[in-house]
């Protein structure tokens, strides 16, 4: 197996983060998932780097999202400015379709907490960005 191939096949999420000035005056995490699906495994294998972000947009993956999706949420609201917003996204004129096509219907539901207390949960961890 190629370098790639074992990428492809190890790979289970990559996470990546932008903070955004907000209307508080501080920053707000826009936080972009990519699931490895088995398409983003196979582009991944293939070297084909350009098409991932293509997959993660078209992904019916639930959990996936793309810095758009998340800018869009911190504008809709009210956490980020729509100046900001456009300044940090990758692709500013999706973003602006995601607003003017009432971007609410297009939001993923929120993940919902099963009643499984004997799994781990992270709920309980918070983020301070003041330190």
């Amino acid at each position: 197996m190629t370098m790639l191939g074992d990428l492809a096949a190890a790979m289970k999420a990559i996470i990546s983060q932008r903070l955004l000035p907000n209307i508080a005056g501080t920053r707000s995490a826009a936080v972009e998932i990519m699931l490895n699906t088995k398409l983003v495994a196979e582009l991944i294998e293939k070297g084909d780097f350009s098409g991932i972000q293509e997959a993660m947009a078209k992904s019916m993956a639930e959990g996936s999202q793309t810095f758009e999706e998340d800018i869009a949420r911190l504008i809709t609201t009210g956490v980020v400015d729509r100046k900001e917003g456009l300044a940090f996204a990758d692709s500013p004129t999706n973003l602006m379709w995601r607003l003017q096509n009432d971007f609410g219907t297009h939001a993923k539901a929120p993940a919902t907490v099963d009643d499984h207390d004997d799994e781990p949960t992270f709920t309980e961890i918070t983020l301070d960005l003041n330190h």
